[in-house]
């Protein structure tokens, strides 16, 4: 079967690796021919190292560099994949990028996807997947493609000698929940066109917002991708109901909010925030409006009351995580340290929005947001600072 990847990072590049192991085509899109000739020089091949010395090796992806496009360029939005040479129409494609880049990244394919195209989000952060509704497909939610959003808890890095993400360590095996965004209509004459290649399905039931079994949908790219993603040992799939995977990203946002930019503010691995007074405040801060406005936003969307998102819940949460990758760099440190922008605006960001949506005052994330834009203005333009001296 298959597959196309969006975003050739670490995370995007061990899956293409899982995929090729067990024999599916993967294509991976490239952003320009620099990360190409990149590719090139290490032979087209993705090498994973395991945490018990064992190597595996993959080759045989196809390649593609994705030209720039611009959605004016369009005469009619709602019919572009009729008019996209079936040679460039995406059937299924794993979106790993980061949070920040993906709307733009999309730009470039999302006429190639049609309502019978799956996706799969597996971006840190919150808020992309409104992104993309809003960028591209807002006109008629009908004819989206299908979408699964995930929540994985994989730990992969470069390998400091190699320093690639084409050469990774597989450090933190560890799992990746599914869940399907069901249509606000899901209608059978839209969705009805499918290749007979797609036939097999898989026997779980795809559950609506509160829980309930959808009727059969006859697209079968959804449930081929569910069958192919949950059946990769390495991978530790599961496919789960909309609100469990809601309840996983939505801890994983405030988890994240309080790792990641204080991690990058003060420069220090995640360790660095154990057993430290000063990051055990502004920990309880975070988390403290956190927990306000996940109790209005879960009852906004049906769920039911729950200590999971209490606040010393949260804290706890994010000590375990910080034992458990004490000596690692967060995305956010690397970003900021390399002058990349940050994904702060699907982090904190999304919980000021959220704050402000519900009337909950944002102060300590407002700040914390500011702080990294600070920070991302200094190291990028160092001459700022020098002349403000």
């Amino acid at each position: 079967m298959k597959f196309h990847i969006l975003g050739t990072g670490n995370f995007g590049n061990m899956v293409a690796h899982y995929l090729r192991k067990h024999n599916h085509k993967v294509t991976l899109l490239l952003r320009t021919p620099v990360n190409l000739a990149h590719f090139e020089r290490f032979q087209r091949t993705i090498t994973i190292n395991q945490p018990n010395g064992d190597v595996e090796q993959t080759q045989g992806y196809d390649t593609e560099v994705l030209r720039d496009f611009d959605i004016d360029e369009l005469v009619d939005r709602h019919f572009h994949y009729g008019a996209c040479p079936p040679n460039l129409q995406i059937q299924r494609l794993i979106v790993t990028t980061k949070a920040q880049d993906v709307s733009k990244s999309f730009r470039r394919i999302f006429y190639r996807l049609s309502p019978t195209s799956t996706i799969v989000l597996l971006t840190n952060g919150m808020g992309v997947y409104e992104e993309l509704m809003e960028d591209f497909f807002s006109q008629d939610e009908k004819l989206r493609p299908n979408i699964l959003m995930g929540a994985a808890t994989h730990i992969v890095y470069r390998t400091k000698l190699i320093n690639s993400s084409f050469d990774l360590l597989h450090y933190g095996i560890g799992e990746i929940d599914l869940g399907i965004i069901p249509r606000k209509e899901v209608e059978p004459n839209v969705t009805a066109k499918s290749n007979e290649s797609n036939s097999k399905i898989t026997k779980e039931p795809i559950l609506d917002i509160n829980g309930n079994e959808l009727p059969p949908i006859p697209e079968n790219s959804l449930r081929t991708t569910l069958e192919v993603l949950t059946s990769i040992p390495e991978l530790h799939c599961r496919h789960v109901n909309v609100l469990t995977i809601q309840n996983r990203l939505l801890e994983n946002l405030v988890i994240n909010a309080c790792i990641n930019p204080l991690t990058a503010i003060f420069n220090i691995r995640n360790g660095g925030l154990l057993f430290n007074r000063g990051a055990d405040r502004v920990i309880e801060a975070i988390c403290k409006e956190s927990t306000q406005i996940m109790q209005k936003h879960r009852e906004f969307l049906g769920m039911k009351p729950s200590n999971r998102f209490g606040t010393e819940r949260l804290i706890d949460a994010i000590h375990q995580i910080c034992k458990s990758t004490v000596n690692l760099k967060s995305t956010m440190l690397q970003d900021v340290t390399t002058r990349k922008i940050t994904e702060i605006d699907y982090l904190n960001g999304y919980l000021v929005k959220l704050g402000k949506f519900y009337g909950i005052p944002t102060p300590v994330n407002k700040f914390v947001v500011d702080m990294i834009y600070m920070k991302h203005i200094l190291v990028s333009n160092p001459k700022n600072l020098k002349d403000r001296i």
